[in-house]
């Protein structure tokens, strides 16, 4: 049978392409996928979901309860709807399912101060992205990109607090899936918000947790921590974990939620060796983090915060696949590596033990 062939008669250079005989829709809507983001972000800013949810289903109700002109509200509705984010049932705009219970403010679910919070500084970081990729230097950037929000309180507290809102539903699904109790006191790098150490905490009576992150995030993590009634289980304090001084010697648990894919392969090794060194035989390590898929081709996900960790003429982290993390363990002394799918096409879950 002869293949198929494009309009312009070639023959396709890959087997069962489905992109074959195709406009150039596709192309079009990835070229323009950032006025999507807009439209996204400014119905998230002015609390359309919200609104629908409460019964604002008309342009001008959403208007009323969003606080702009009937016109402005119907154009943003129109857009909605294209989207697939929003539907007509019976002459009212109403939310699809996803909507619901992610984008309304109230709602257990919420994470639209984490989109708000997102949408422009990744756009930002893209805009002209291009001109990253000339002339990239091996040298490592002097600072890590997101240092500067952490080194203004306000903004520490917004990227804190909207990583709460992002990831609490994600931290008690570590917290069923991964076995907490084998251990009595966990020591998680990076932990923000501390909703991981929360989760875990609430599900494993007997475990005691101490987050260590930037100075400016402490005080947050110590209000959410309050906010839980866990004060006297989990601990915050400031801590570094390219710093061999801040790792504990009394844990037997050391984790890393997301935060390795901002450095490169030798820093990586580093922290893991610093963890091996200070973690008791048996001692676990568990790393959740953006991972590529074994043949390194996505998820798509992934992909970009690889990509974008090419950031003004440096390369400034990576994103490893699950081999790679099973290798990096191995090479500085772990054993029992393993590695899945913890959000699909996302994030890895990658735990390994010291020898006992």
């Amino acid at each position: 049978m002869t293949p198929p062939t494009s309009p312009d008669r070639r023959t396709p250079a890959v087997p069962d392409d489905p992109t074959v005989g195709r406009n150039t829709e596709r192309l079009n809507e990835l070229a323009l996928a950032f006025k999507q983001s807009q439209a996204l972000a400014a119905a998230i800013e002015f609390d359309l979901f919200t609104a629908l949810s409460e019964g604002a289903g008309t342009p001008e109700a959403a208007a009323r309860h969003c606080g702009i002109d009937p016109e402005t509200a119907d154009r943003l509705l129109i857009i909605a709807k294209a989207m697939n984010l929003v539907r007509d049932v019976d002459g009212q705009a109403v939310n699809l399912d996803d909507v619901e219970r992610y984008l309304v403010r109230g709602k257990p679910g919420y994470f639209g101060d984490y989109l708000r919070f997102t949408i422009p500084t990744e756009y930002d970081e893209m805009r002209n992205f291009p001109d990253n990729l000339r002339n990239v230097s091996s040298e490592p950037l002097p600072s890590k990109l997101y240092e500067g929000d952490l080194n203004d309180p306000e903004r520490a507290r917004q990227f804190t607090t909207a990583g709460y809102n992002a990831s609490i539903a994600l931290a008690h699904r570590l917290a069923k899936r991964f076995d907490f109790s084998r251990y009595r006191r966990w020591l998680d790098f990076a932990g923000g918000s501390g909703c991981y150490a929360i989760a875990a905490c609430e599900r494993h009576p007997e475990l005691r947790a101490l987050v260590k992150d930037h100075p400016n995030v402490v005080p947050i993590t110590r209000e959410f921590v309050a906010k839980h009634g866990l004060e006297e289980r989990i601990e915050a304090m400031p801590g570094d974990f390219l710093k061999p001084e801040d790792y504990s010697d009394d844990c037997d648990l050391i984790s890393y939620i997301t935060p390795l894919h901002w450095y490169l392969r030798d820093d990586v090794l580093r922290t893991l060796s610093y963890a091996y060194d200070a973690l008791p035989p048996g001692g676990g390590v568990l790393i959740v983090g953006y991972m590529l898929n074994e043949d390194r081709s996505g998820p798509m996900d992934p992909a970009f915060y690889h990509l974008q960790a090419i950031r003004d003429g440096h390369y400034a982290g990576h994103v490893p696949s699950g081999p790679q993390y099973i290798d990096y363990l191995q090479q500085v002394g772990f054993v029992e590596a393993e590695y899945e799918w913890f959000l699909a096409n996302r994030l890895g879950r990658i735990s390994a033990s010291k020898p006992a």
